[in-house]
């Protein structure tokens, strides 16, 4: 019989925690929550219990996953691990996502694993699956274990697994039992290939979403975002279709703009409006918007107009202050032309003009992934 243990009726869960680890160390199976339907774990290092999960899961077709700690602990295991992958899995991870990617290496922590471990990961083309599942106790677990750990969904021909009933007659199992799941579906399985990325196994994302967690996000941010910030977004927005080929709304590339203290729903000024179509652009449509953490959070560059936009920002969200930078290389403030004659707004133009080339020409193909449809 199965070693069942009911996480919602613990005094004490960390001794759960404690004795799925141990039962990883001396090979056990065990069977944990994600947000999404039940799996089964086990230590990479213990070949007889690779052996029974892949028994399990019925992985005979399918490799089974391997689990990192984090998305950048994936290039221990695929040295290789392109920039597009890495991207997205920081953006799902952990979530209910599982990437596919050649191991073209022959020094990763995988080839220090026994050769039937390996060919249990392993594709014959030596493609390996990469899933951070998401929920609290596999992150206890996975945080106090110390070894690699390997994963799949038990009887995934019938279905993912939303209940642990139907395995408590298993033997040889320990069960940390969170109750029902509500059945969202299973994850998705992708395969990626430098900048290409193609589904697998259709899950809980669909592609539309996988294009959009894909894209790579540019935020220019100024004060009231009627002036500066739209013309450098519609700058930027040519220039990003020019380099990476299409129209604006079709490379896996977006645009958007923000102020610190934006009135929402304001036009663009019309100082601004002509300016920009100068440059054969038009902002007639656009509406001011209000900076919003998410906003800050999804992006992968925020390009600020001026010092104390990046201090404003930096100071309520010091986590991102990484990617926080002036639209201006030489650190200079491009001031705001709001309310100026005309030839302000072009003099400010120019400059905008100038520097989002700039930063266009630093940013870098290899990171953004084409699904295929």
């Amino acid at each position: 019989m199965a070693t069942v243990l009911d996480w919602r009726r613990s005094d004490d869960p960390s001794d759960y925690v404690h004795q799925a680890v141990e039962g990883l160390t001396q090979g056990q199976l065990v069977i944990v929550p994600t947000e999404t339907c039940y799996i089964a774990i086990a230590s990479a290092l213990r070949e007889a219990a690779v052996k029974s999960l892949s028994d399990l899961c019925g992985s005979d077709q399918s490799p089974l996953c391997i689990l990192p700690r984090s998305p950048e602990e994936s290039s221990d295991y695929v040295p290789n691990f392109s920039p597009g992958a890495l991207r997205l899995a920081q953006k799902v991870w952990p979530g209910p996502l599982v990437i596919q990617h050649a191991n073209g290496s022959k020094a990763s922590t995988i080839d220090c694993l026994s050769s039937q471990t390996r060919n249990a990961i392993e594709t014959v083309d030596r493609q390996v699956r990469l899933w951070q599942p998401g929920n609290e106790i596999l992150g206890y677990i996975s945080r106090l274990f110390s070894g690699p750990i390997v994963g799949g969904l038990p009887m995934r021909s019938r279905g993912i697994l939303t209940e642990v009933t139907g395995l408590a007659k298993a033997e040889d199992l320990l069960i940390i039992d969170n109750g029902s799941i509500d059945g969202i579906g299973a994850p998705t399985v992708v395969s990626i290939d430098g900048t290409r990325g193609r589904i697998l196994d259709q899950g809980v994302l669909v592609l539309e979403q996988l294009q959009a967690l894909s894209q790579l996000l540019i935020l220019l941010v100024c004060t009231g975002n009627t002036c500066r910030s739209p013309m450098a977004a519609a700058l930027m927005r040519k220039k990003v279709a020019e380099r990476f080929g299409g129209e604006a709304d079709t490379v896996p590339v977006s645009v958007a703009s923000a102020g610190v203290s934006a009135a929402p729903g304001d036009p663009a000024s019309i100082g601004a409006r002509n300016a920009i179509r100068n440059y054969g652009m038009s902002l007639d449509r656009h509406q001011s918007t209000q900076i919003h953490p998410y906003m800050i959070e999804q992006a992968d560059l925020v390009l600020v107009m001026g010092h104390r936009h990046r201090n404003v920002l930096c100071s309520q969200w010091p986590e991102y202050s990484d990617k926080i930078f002036l639209l201006a290389g030489d650190e200079s403030e491009i001031s705001d032309p709001f309310g100026g004659p005309a030839e302000v707004y072009e003099h400010c133009a120019k400059q905008l003009d100038r520097h989002t080339s700039s930063w266009v020409e630093r940013l870098d193909p290899s990171s953004v992934i084409r699904w295929e449809s």
